[in-house]
């Protein structure tokens, strides 16, 4: 729905008020009266707009190595580099943003040199194997090809996924019999992170052919459908000694051990596949995974910067609405008031996150922030939390409530913090017009969550606190006589 059709909503709700308040027949209505009920068609407007309101839901990137196209790699080097700039423009140059300077300028979308990771538990065969790739197959390529090994992964109580592991273009995840749990829960981990790899199960010449056929069908079962047949590869690195007997001509015989040659044959077939028709979109996917990695990381530290520099912006509204309820007698003008003035901080606070809301926009994000409250009861838990906390203060009210003056202010600022909370989220899009995916639903959820986080009581007792002492400079608060 466009602003002009949002206000058209608006105007016409209004004016409906206007004609069925003066059709009523008999009875005198109070003004107050009547701004309640322009107050409930108001919001009943605002809840039909709610409903075409032109929003989708957040899409995050799910991609795997196949999907990856060198443009969606240069948007996304494209979109770090602009959170960077953000960064930079908000604060002042720190070592930590020279750092991500320093790490997007690392990523290399034109590198040839495939990297490949040898990793598996304790006595598998990795360094032999290492070896062998190094000397029968790397030395055979086009282009220079990095072969590395690190220690056991899936042997640790907590398993952690190293920056050598995630640099990887294809990891060799070397295996000698079975899965056991936990190498079943690494491989796991790494097709979450959508890590190519290939099993490669050593030692074969320790299992008859029969049984080497069963073993691999029961590891192709349990990795089934994310790796294929052709991913799980025997090999023998390091063939065990075979006693041989030879008989001389005059009938005497005598035993030798002979060490079989390493059959990789299998394991160099399959890299050959690989690096034929996957080189490319591997090399691609670890730049693409870096640089989301480092997107990521200038995010979060973006997005302490907007909280501090937020954190004033919402004291500002939250005081201005404590004292609009405070001051003012007639509830139903207080929540109309508060309501405009929210308005003004979900432009101003989207202002800060780059996000563009009309004011049409801002008004219908405000109205779910306030029937978000209403349907959630947090207007009626935080009146009453408020008012025993306060009931120990010998105050006299001169203008308004104090009550309604501090749950208004404490009401705002959840309103505040939860915004900041999905317009982060919002600028994680990495869209065109961000803000029109806001996410009325997910804003419902994080008032809830937010509403929590600050309803303890020590929390409250300094808020309220705080809020006595503001009201009490404004002269709408004095201390009564002890009795």
């Amino acid at each position: 729905m466009s602003a002009q059709s949002s206000q058209r909503i608006f105007w016409g709700a209004g004016t409906l008020v206007l004609f069925i308040w003066f059709l009523i027949p008999g009875g005198h209505h109070g003004f107050s009266e009547f701004l309640t009920a322009g107050m409930v068609v108001g919001l009943g407007s605002l809840a039909v707009s709610l409903k075409f309101f032109p929003g989708l839901k957040r899409q995050v990137p799910d991609l795997d190595a196949t999907q990856i196209s060198r443009p969606i790699v240069e948007k996304t080097v494209a979109t770090s580099e602009s959170l960077l700039e953000q960064l930079e423009t908000l604060a002042e140059p720190t070592p930590q943003s020279a750092a991500f300077k320093e790490q997007l300028q690392q990523i290399d979308l034109h590198r040839q040199e495939p990297r490949l990771l040898v990793t598996g538990a304790p006595g598998v065969g990795k360094s032999t194997l290492m070896a062998l790739l190094q000397s029968r197959w790397c030395q055979f390529q086009k282009d220079p090809c990095a072969v590395t090994e690190i220690g056991s992964l899936s042997h640790s109580a907590t398993l952690e996924i190293s920056p050598a592991m995630m640099a990887a273009d294809l990891i060799l995840y070397v295996i000698q019999g079975d899965l056991t749990e936990s190498e079943h829960q690494c491989l796991q981990t790494l097709q979450s992170l959508k890590q190519r790899v290939l099993v490669v199960l050593n030692k074969q010449d320790q299992y008859l052919p029969t049984q080497r056929l069963i073993l691999q069908q029961k590891i192709q079962q349990r990795l089934q459908p994310w790796l294929s047949e052709s991913d799980i590869v025997a090999v023998s690195a390091h063939p065990q000694a075979v006693k041989v007997r030879r008989f001389s001509e005059d009938g005497s015989c005598q035993e030798d051990l002979e060490h079989p040659q390493p059959d990789l044959s299998g394991l160099v077939q399959r890299l050959d596949q690989v690096m034929a028709a996957e080189k490319e979109q591997l090399i691609l996917f670890q730049a693409y995974q870096q640089t989301v990695t480092l997107r990521t990381q200038v995010q979060g530290a973006l997005n302490g910067v907007r909280r501090q520099l937020a954190s004033p912006i919402i004291e500002r509204y939250q005081w201005i609405t404590g004292a609009t309820a405070f001051a003012n007698p007639v509830p139903t003008l207080d929540m109309l008031a508060a309501a405009a003035i929210s308005a003004k901080m979900v432009t101003e606070l989207g202002s800060l996150y780059r996000l563009k809301f009309s004011l049409a926009q801002a008004q219908v994000v405000a109205s779910t922030l306030a029937t978000a409250m209403l349907k959630l009861g947090l207007v009626e838990v935080s009146t009453q939390a408020l008012s025993s906390l306060l009931k120990g203060h010998h105050f006299t009210f001169v203008a308004g409530g104090l009550v309604q003056g501090v749950s208004t202010a404490h009401l705002t600022r959840v309103a505040g913090l939860s915004l900041i909370e999905h317009f982060q989220e919002l600028s994680d899009l990495a869209v065109a017009a961000p803000e029109s995916n806001w996410d009325p639903e997910k804003l419902k959820q994080i008032v809830a969550k937010v509403f929590q986080e600050h309803q303890k009581v020590d929390a409250l007792k300094a808020f309220a606190q705080q809020s006595i002492g503001r009201f009490r400079r404004q002269g709408g608060l004095l201390e009564a006589p002890a009795s």
